[in-house]
């Protein structure tokens, strides 16, 4: 052998020792017993809230949802034994299926002096902010203490916040609810002054639910702190489990909940540089001018929140169009204006065909990109400023517009049938192409006509429509004779 290829040869000789070395002195993130004792148990079973959306809940499959899903998946890439999700009807029943032993992990739970009984608590992994919600004509609330005595408060009931809030306030008359959606609607209707929670829960609902006459109160001083609680009559879990949850990053957590807590409170005050504030200009300004800009900078916080609210729950979340909830009034407007000034209306009801066998087909993702094209062509080619799309419910779309004649939105939708079903919807490497039947009112509007009757006479047309083929046009005949454009 040469010298060189021998330098060569020792070189490779040094590096695989170097390796070896490297992958010796590299420690475990479990310890031998740990690991044997994982591997004895075969598997670990857990339990979640199934209806505690963003943070956890079934599907209607079935499978894990939530952030509380996305630690788990995190979680199992670390453990020798997988985790196998045990289902219940309820969170009571999850609490009551760990108490019987019947599954080893809760994933997301407060601790409380009750649930200590049968339960070890981790580290809290995470920490969201309690707030209280009213109706828009309250004053702002800072803590606890400023909630009237006398008055009814919502909270969730069967949660640990509720034992923590009846130890540390019995003054509160606490009202508890089994859905957050429950306690927000009576707070709307009058029937109580508030409703506490997790800004998490609290948001999702109040836009699941399209309720924009609420605002969020304040922040409280007491977060909502969440564990992985163990069973604790195998307290190596707990040890296992700190263990794990310490090797999630901050970067990890925080894409956690920039995917789940997509509205979250902008506190927007510094308590602490305002009293340091308060300090430096106590000789300069009033007691009652330093009041009224507090109040002013806190509303204005509140308020940015409340109109991000507000306008997340007139949108569908999937395609960005306006909902059903914000369609009902605009298009009483719309037939209002046009019977007032005797303004051609249009109301155009479309229905993307076949759009069951997309799903079945070629996947729920694919038929979501369907949707979100469909609502994107809709944008570029209905742009007047009188124009309304709306996701009505499905793949069922509405078209809203004042002034057009008919000629002229018969070309529009024509052209429009066109430029769809030349268009290529492609998601990954899958490719597919989607029709619509269009079924359309436009004439000047009777003044005895409502909005229910039009609704009916566009939806009475788009069944011809279908009738006649699919992927066609078909005006309704209250408004002319017309034959389909198919």
């Amino acid at each position: 052998m040469s010298a060189v290829g021998f330098k060569g040869a020792g070189a490779i000789l040094l590096l695989c020792l170097w390796l070896a070395s490297t992958a010796a002195w590299a420690e475990p993130l479990l310890s031998a017993s740990q690991i044997q004792h994982l591997k004895l148990k075969g598997k670990i079973t857990y339990c979640i809230d199934p209806d505690w959306l963003p943070f956890e809940a079934l599907s209607e499959q079935g499978k894990h949802t939530g952030m509380s899903a996305e630690y788990i998946r995190l979680l199992q890439q670390m453990l020798p034994v997988p985790l196998e999700l045990h289902p219940t009807p309820n969170w009571p029943a999850s609490l009551q299926a760990a108490k019987d032993r019947h599954c080893d992990l809760l994933t997301l739970a407060m601790p409380t002096p009750s649930r200590l009984d049968y339960l070890n608590f981790s580290k809290a992994y995470l920490e969201v902010p309690n707030v209280v919600v009213t109706t828009k004509d309250k004053a702002f609330i800072r803590s606890a203490a400023d909630i009237p005595n006398s008055a009814p408060i919502g909270i969730r009931a069967g949660f640990g916040t509720l034992e923590i809030y009846q130890q540390r306030y019995p003054q509160l008359q606490l009202v508890p609810f089994h859905s957050y959606e429950q306690g927000l609607l009576q707070v709307q209707a009058g029937n109580l002054y508030g409703m506490l929670g997790n800004m998490g829960s609290i948001s999702f609902s109040l836009q699941q639910n399209s309720i924009i006459n609420l605002k969020i109160a304040g922040r409280l001083a007491e977060d909502t702190l969440l564990s992985l609680a163990c069973r604790n009559d195998d307290p190596v879990l707990l040890e296992i489990f700190d263990t794990l949850l310490a090797q999630i990053s901050p970067e990890q957590k925080q894409q956690i909940n920039n995917h789940w807590l997509a509205i979250r409170y902008d506190q927007g005050f510094d308590y602490e540089l305002f009293w340091q504030m308060l300090a430096a200009f106590v000789l300069l300004i009033s007691v009652v001018s330093i009041s009224y800009l507090k109040l002013k900078k806190l509303n204005q916080a509140l308020t940015e929140a409340n109109i991000r609210l507000e306008q997340l729950s007139q949108h569908d979340p999937l395609t960005g169009l306006y909902n059903r909830q914000y369609f009902e009034p605009r298009v009483q407007q719309a037939l209002a204006l046009c019977q007032r000034q005797q303004l051609p209306l249009t109301l155009a009801m479309m229905d993307l065909d076949h759009f069951k066998h997309i799903n079945d087909n070629l996947g729920h993702s694919f038929g979501d990109q369907c949707l979100k094209d469909f609502a994107t062509l809709c944008q570029s080619q209905f742009q007047r400023k009188d124009d309304l799309l709306v996701r009505y419910g499905g793949e069922e779309f509405i078209l809203v517009s004042v002034g057009c004649d008919a000629q002229t939105m018969q070309e529009l939708l024509q052209d429009f049938l066109q430029r769809l079903e030349a268009h290529q919807v492609q998601l990954n490497k899958q490719q597919g192409h989607c029709t619509v039947s269009i079924g359309w009112y436009c004439d000047i509007p009777p003044s005895d006509m409502d909005s229910e009757t039009l609704v009916e006479l566009a939806d009475q047309a788009l069944y011809q429509a279908k009738n006649a083929g699919r992927n066609c046009e078909v005006r309704s005949k209250a408004a002319a004779s017309s034959s389909p454009d198919c």
